[in-house]
């Protein structure tokens, strides 16, 4: 049964524990209120607490970082509400459960950035510059981004406004002084965001359609 739990099936833990099973039972090398972060499993967790399980053996913070990179935001909320940190930036690069949130598109992660903020999130904080990250999963290292700066790359618009309404600033600039409309450009991102990035005289113009747009044309009569 832990096999499957640790395949995903973390509603099996139910089971495990009413057949008086022990709480703190590990498989593949993590407990089952580990497993059940993993996959996001709010429910069951909270099974495990009112079991005896202890939220602290999650790790740091209540590894909140993990949940907002796997784009948990249930979890993330939950985790927040038991007093995790939502401006905790451990280690040298300094990175922020809202950078850990925006790696990737999705709409997991427009709600986690939604669930952190919501919670007090600091959307100005800077990363260290030149230090390695693993939230690429790949040979990278910090540029002293903001998460608006990864949300001009990465992030739907609604979390690229929603940052910008808490206060993100637009003209806060890297370590090779991009600000975030520069990493939009780069990204190619659509005429929506980039807009929403403008600031100062870097400016589109409210007509403006995408590239695509005018190089396919149209037909005219």
């Amino acid at each position: 049964m832990l096999e499957r739990v640790a395949e995903g099936r973390t509603d099996l833990e139910f089971g495990w524990l009413k057949d008086a099973n022990p709480v703190d039972a590990t498989t593949g090398g993590a407990t089952l209120i580990e497993w059940c972060a993993y996959y996001g499993d709010v429910s069951a967790i909270r099974h495990l607490l009112a079991h005896g399980a202890p939220l602290s053996s999650l790790g740091h913070n209540y590894d909140l970082a993990g949940a907002a990179f796997h784009g948990h935001w249930r979890l993330v909320e939950f985790l927040a509400e038991q007093g995790a940190d939502v401006n905790d930036a451990p280690g040298p690069a300094r990175e922020s459960r809202l950078h850990c949130a925006l790696v990737r598109p999705g709409t997991t992660t427009e709600r986690v950035v939604s669930v952190l903020l919501r919670a007090g999130a600091e959307p100005n904080v800077t990363m260290e510059p030149g230090v390695e990250t693993g939230a690429f999963m790949s040979d990278s290292r910090t540029l002293g981004e903001t998460p608006l700066h990864r949300a001009a790359a990465f992030g739907f618009l609604a979390s690229i406004v929603e940052l910008i309404e808490a206060g993100a600033h637009r003209e806060i600039r890297d370590v090779n002084g991009d600000t975030p409309l520069t990493w939009a450009s780069w990204y190619r991102r659509d005429t929506p965001v980039l807009r929403a990035l403008s600031f100062g005289e870097h400016r589109v113009h409210p007509d403006q359609e995408s590239m695509e747009v005018y190089l396919v044309g149209r037909p005219v009569d």
